[in-house]
């Protein structure tokens, strides 16, 4: 099964690369940063984890066959919007064939697509979740296996600094210092990320 992994927004740099080079590393990394906002997307829809996971791998052949041909324009919209569209694609090819959704209701397919409003604000939410976790992952090596698990505990797995600090044996006060760090660490890479997507 897919397993999703983090990925941020796309580099133009990242784009030119691809489009010179399948098979490689570059193509890895890619896949890295976009198909699991497909695959959570397509579970969000009500995709169950196997469809999801071959609307995962027909995403990227598509753009595998039509990589050559996307030229990166801002003006025309974000590469990201070409991916979604591709997606919601063969979301809707999935229902079609009779393969619909565990969640789909009963009434027309046509019910069934949300309105475009709706659809932005799914995409957009997992673009940005995407763009955090791949920070924090960015993140994790700059830091000590010791402070990385003291930040999941307190910050992700709401377990209190007290007890925090009392399984990994630091002070209370060293488990507020590492949330400050590595906040600090994690927003200077979204503001490095968001600068990216400005570069020409």
């Amino acid at each position: 099964m897919f397993h999703p992994r983090e990925f941020p927004q796309t580099r133009p740099s990242l784009l030119a690369a691809v489009q010179k080079t399948k098979g490689h590393l570059t193509w890895r990394e890619f896949f890295d940063r976009y198909a699991p906002a497909v695959y959570r997307v397509a579970r969000l829809r009500g995709i169950a984890p196997n469809d999801a996971d071959d609307i995962v791998q027909e995403v990227m052949i598509s753009i595998i066959a039509r990589i050559t041909d996307f030229h990166y324009d801002r003006d025309r919209g974000r590469f990201r919007d070409w991916v979604r569209r591709i997606a919601e694609n063969k979301i809707i090819n999935l229902a079609r064939r009779g393969r619909r959704p565990v969640s789909m209701p009963d009434a027309a397919l046509e019910d069934y697509v949300l309105d475009e409003n709706s659809l932005e604000s799914l995409w957009e939410k997992e673009w940005q979740l995407q763009d955090l976790r791949y920070c924090v992952d960015q993140v994790a090596v700059e830091i000590s296996p010791r402070q990385l698990q003291a930040f999941r505990m307190y910050v992700f797995e709401g377990v209190s600094a007290e007890e925090t600090g009392r399984q990994l044996e630091m002070k209370v006060g060293y488990v507020y210092v590492i949330r400050n760090q590595v906040l600090n660490l994690i927003r200077e890479r979204m503001r490095k990320l968001k600068n990216q997507e400005k570069a020409p």
